[in-house]
C-alpha cells in the first residue's frame, strides 16, 4: 500500500502535487490560500446548475500544488461527501502521474473521527485498480505518498486512531477487491482457499481447509453434488478471529469461483461476469482481515463453501435428489439454483456453532436487482433488531 501520512497545517510549498479539497455548503471560510480560487470557481458551478460536481482549479502559483475541488450537496451525510471527495482526489491524481496527493478537511472537522475515516478510506480505494494482468506500458502508477492535513495539534489521537481505522478497513477491502476482480481462471476453489490460509497467517486469524475427502467424511452432500461438474476440487475453508471467546457472530459466504450455471446453462451473454459469484466469500476474507487487524473484542466465524458450477458428462443433473449436511433430501429443478445447495450445508455447519448471529452474503439472484435496482441490497432476516444493525452499519461504511 502507498504511504499514508497525518500533518499539521496545509501545504504551503509544493510537498505535494495534488491537493483535494472537499467543500460542501456551509462549510467555514479560514482566509485559506486556496479559497478565493475555490469560491469563484464554485461560482461558477452553481450557475450552471451543478448539484454536485468536481473539477481543477488554477492558481496560478508555481510553489504550491494543483487544486482539486470537490462540490458535493449539504444534503450528503459528511462521511460519505468525504470518501467521495478524498476518493475523487487520489483518482484525479493518478491519472496526472503524479506522485503525491494531499487531503484537507473542512476546518469544523477536525474532532470529527467519521471524517477522518472516511478521508483516510477515500484517499486509499479512490484510485484502486487491479494492474497485475495489464500490459506495464498502458499503466498510471498511484501516487505513492497520500497527506491527510489537521489544523488543530490537539487533536492528534483521535485523528492517528481514526485514520489507522480507515487504512485498514481500506486494506480489508482492497483484499476482497482483488480476489473478486481477478478472472475465474485465476481464483479456482483451491486459489480461494490457500489465499485466505496466507492472509489468516499475515493479518493473524486461525484457517481450516477441508478439502473433498473431509467434506465427504463430514457429509457435506449438498456442497460435493454442486462441485460434480468441475475438474476443480471443491473447499470448505473455516476463518476464526478468536476475539475475547465465548458464542461467535458467524458470516457465511457464498463462494462459487465461476457459475455457468451447470447442466441448466447460463446465457453466453454475459456470463464473464459469473467470476463474481464468489463476491460473498470475498467480503468474508475481507471482514476477517479487519477484525484481526483492528483486534476487535467480538469473536467472529468465517464459513466459505468454494466451488465452481459447470456442464459436464459428470454434473448433477435436473430431476437428481441430494442428501446435505442437514439430512434433507433435496430435489435439483434447475442446476443454476446451486448457491442454495452449497449454502445450506454452509448454514447448517454456522447453526452448530452456538452463533450470537449468522449474517449469509451471497450473490443468490439476479432477480434481486431487477427488483431493487442499483440502489439498494436485498436484506432478508427474521430479526427487525439485526437487519437494523445491519443498516445501520452499512449506512455508517457508505
Amino acid at each position: 500500500m502507498s504511504e499514508l501520512t497525518v500533518k499539521e497545517g496545509g501545504p504551503e510549498a509544493r510537498e505535494v502535487e495534488v491537493l483535494g479539497v472537499p467543500w460542501v455548503e456551509g462549510t467555514p471560510t479560514t482566509g485559506a490560500w486556496w479559497e478565493s480560487a475555490a469560491e469563484r470557481w464554485l461560482e461558477r458551478q452553481a450557475a450552471a446548475g451543478a448539484s454536485e460536481a468536481s473539477g481543477w482549479v488554477r492558481l496560478g502559483s508555481p510553489d504550491r500544488p494543483d487544486l482539486f475541488v470537490v462540490r458535493v450537496p449539504a444534503s450528503t451525510p459528511m462521511p460519505w461527501a468525504i470518501r467521495r471527495a478524498a476518493g475523487l482526489a487520489a483518482r484525479s491524481a493518478r491519472e496526472r502521474g503524479a506522485e503525491s496527493v494531499g487531503f484537507l478537511l473542512p476546518a469544523d472537522l477536525d474532532d470529527d473521527a467519521a471524517a477522518w475515516q472516511a478521508a483516510a478510506e477515500g484517499l486509499e480505494l479512490g484510485d484502486w485498480r487491479y494492474d497485475a494482468l495489464r500490459d506495464d506500458s498502458t499503466l498510471t502508477r498511484p501516487p505513492e505518498r497520500r497527506v491527510l492535513y489537521t489544523r488543530d495539534s490537539q487533536v492528534e489521537g483521535v485523528v492517528a486512531d481514526a485514520v489507522e481505522r480507515g487504512r485498514v478497513l481500506a486494506m480489508a477491502q482492497t483484499a476482497a477487491r482483488e480476489l473478486i476482480t481477478q478472472p475465474g481462471n485465476v481464483v479456482t476453489p483451491g486459489h480461494l482457499a490457500e489465499t485466505a490460509v496466507r492472509l489468516g497467517a499475515e493479518h493473524g486469524f486461525e484457517v481450516e481447509d477441508w478439502g473433498e475427502s473431509k467434506l465427504r467424511e463430514e457429509g457435506f452432500g449438498a456442497l460435493l453434488a454442486v462441485a460434480k461438474g468441475s475438474v476443480e476440487e471443491p473447499r470448505f475453508v473455516i476463518l476464526e478471529h478468536a476475539g475475547s471467546g465465548g458464542d461467535p457472530y458467524v458470516i457465511v459466504g457464498k463462494g462459487v469461483t465461476f457459475d455457468a450455471g451447470g447442466i441448466s446453462l447460463k446465457p453466453a451473454s454475459g456470463m464473464e461476469d459469473m467470476k463474481y459469484d464468489m463476491s460473498g466469500a470475498a467480503a468474508v476474507v475481507g471482514v476477517m482481515i479487519a477484525a484481526a487487524a483492528l483486534d476487535i473484542p467480538q469473536r467472529v466465524i468465517g464459513l466459505i463453501p468454494t466451488t465452481e458450477n459447470l456442464p459436464s458428462g459428470t454434473a448433477v443433473k435436473p430431476g437428481d435428489v441430494v442428501r446435505g449436511l442437514s439430512g434433507t433430501s433435496m430435489e435439483v429443478i434447475n442446476t443454476d439454483a446451486e448457491g442454495r445447495l452449497i449454502l445450506s450445508d454452509a448454514l447448517t455447519y454456522a447453526q452448530r456453532l452456538s452463533p450470537k448471529a449468522i449474517v449469509d452474503l451471497a450473490t443468490l439472484t439476479g432477480a434481486c436487482v431487477i427488483a431493487l435496482g442499483h440502489h439498494a441490497t436485498g436484506l432478508i432476516t427474521p430479526s427487525d433488531a439485526l437487519a437494523a444493525r445491519l443498516e445501520e452499519a452499512g449506512r455508517r461504511s457508505g
